[in-house]
């Protein structure tokens, strides 16, 4: 495999893209997402790479395309105990099937026919539309057809062994329009994951990927501590989602459990501490409290309690195993590239016997805002969280609920948006007036958004 970074700023955190058969960096160029350096990967003749090019990040996102989601399925062993998000897209894990890949009759048949012609007829359909062709003929790729040709063979010659292959992925991005890869083939074979259906041709828009789907970790932090002063007064609905939670916890007889003496209870964004005080009085003197968040100071203190600053994704991610009774968030792992990555660590980390409650959104939440700016955190659906649930959590609890907020202007939904840190208009908030202007009222003259909060309550078997 080759690889270059096309975007180098020393940034904590690496998005690694796995091109497509055919390609190199090139039609990558251009690409940024903030706080992220950005690396390409091509050429599959060979499964081997030095991952010293991947050394110094603490948090790595793969975003795999087309025949590159087997490779970096196969490749990234070496480094998946930093990998958070990973995101197949326009591909699959069986590259030359019938029902799930491509179809051994296309495949077999481009690569008998390949020449400088079929090759262009090849980037063509990937492209979809002649627009699309001529932008991408501007960062063609430079390979020549005896190479390609080597590396396409290289998916019938070699054997698919489930043990050379990591099949964790946290979602599938599905063209409708795909040329190369069925779209009803990656049904098919992303049924068990979630995935998404979208309008693009084989070629996505990559940009539109990242912005989509990798999170903007550092605009998050900033957001919600400008928002600290005024979280409290604005957070209705996480506040009785916390509410929700602590009577989910009553009935699991959970206080029972965190009081015990040298119990463990991990909070994941505990904000301004309106789970924390719920936390703090189940487990009294003898359980042991410990606080993470990002973008707070710590809301208690005192003995027996403790505060870590920094991103729970990661710090989960280096927890030793077996060493927590609860593991408890709410409203913060909507937050994270990889929930299923979150879900597997914390598996590991809690006791035999031990609870994960999480309260978080779901796909629907202000469905208003997103609807109108085109932007919007990647939610699951509880369909899909329940899909995500490693074999070592047994679910106890699983529900979802809508909430209703009514505001007499348009203006007042962004100032609370605002205010509690949750902002769905990304970076620069461009084109926030006509955003404002656009929102529909209601016929009562009211304006409405809809939260979906949902509750999980899981059990280490």
């Amino acid at each position: 495999m080759q690889h270059r970074h096309i975007y180098k700023e020393g940034n904590p955190r690496l998005i690694i893209i796995f091109a497509g058969w055919a390609m190199d960096a090139a039609p990558f160029a251009g690409l940024r997402r903030p706080g992220y350096d950005i690396m390409v990967v091509w050429d599959y003749r060979s499964s081997d790479i030095d991952w010293s090019c991947a050394s110094g990040y603490a948090e790595i996102c793969v975003v795999a395309w087309s025949l590159g989601v087997y490779s970096a399925a196969r490749a990234i062993r070496g480094i998946s105990s930093r990998v958070t998000l990973r995101l197949a897209v326009n591909g699959t894990m069986s590259p030359v099937d019938r029902l799930e890949g491509i179809p051994d009759d296309v495949f077999d048949g481009t690569l008998a026919g390949l020449d400088e012609r079929n090759l262009t007829k090849f980037y063509r359909r990937v492209a979809g539309s002649r627009a699309a062709f001529e932008s991408f003929s501007a960062k063609m790729p430079r390979r020549s057809v005896a190479e390609l040709k080597e590396e396409l063979a290289s998916f019938r010659t070699e054997p698919i062994l489930e043990n050379e292959v990591d099949e964790r992925w946290d979602r599938a991005v599905i063209g409708r329009d795909d040329a190369i890869f069925p779209p009803a083939n990656q049904c098919r074979a992303w049924a068990k994951y979630p995935y998404s259906l979208i309008d693009t041709p084989h070629l996505p828009d990559f940009q539109a990927l990242l912005d989509r789907y990798v999170v903007d970790k550092d605009m998050t932090g900033e957001r919600f501590a400008a928002g600290e002063s005024t979280y409290d007064s604005e957070a209705s609905v996480q506040s009785g989602l916390v509410e929700r939670m602590r009577v989910v916890m009553e009935r699991a007889s959970l206080p029972a459990h965190m009081c015990r003496r040298g119990s463990r209870t991990i909070e994941i964004g505990s904000g301004t501490g309106k789970l924390s005080k719920v936390l703090d009085g189940y487990a009294g003197r003898f359980g042991f409290v410990e606080m993470w968040d990002m973008a707070s100071g710590a809301p208690l203190s005192g003995p027996m309690r403790k505060f870590r600053t920094g991103d729970a994704e990661l710090i989960m991610m280096r927890e030793p195993s077996g060493s927590a009774d609860f593991i408890v968030s709410a409203s913060t792992v909507q937050w994270f590239n990889s929930p299923s990555r979150f879900l597997c660590e914390c598996l590991r980390v809690l006791a035999p016997g031990g609870c994960l409650l999480v309260g978080t959104y779901v796909e629907g939440n202000l469905a208003e805002v997103s609807s109108l700016t085109g932007r919007g955190l990647p939610l699951l659906s509880l369909a899909d969280w329940l899909k995500i649930v490693p074999a070592g959590l047994d679910v106890a609890l699983a529900e979802e609920y809508t909430e209703v907020m009514e505001f007499d202007s348009a203006i007042d939904i962004f100032r609370h948006l605002k205010a509690t840190g949750v902002n769905s208009l990304g970076r620069g908030e461009t084109g926030l007036r006509s955003v404002i202007r656009s929102f529909p009222a209601s016929l009562d003259g009211k304006y409405r958004i809809s939260y979906k909060p949902a509750i999980l309550l899981l059990y280490k078997k």
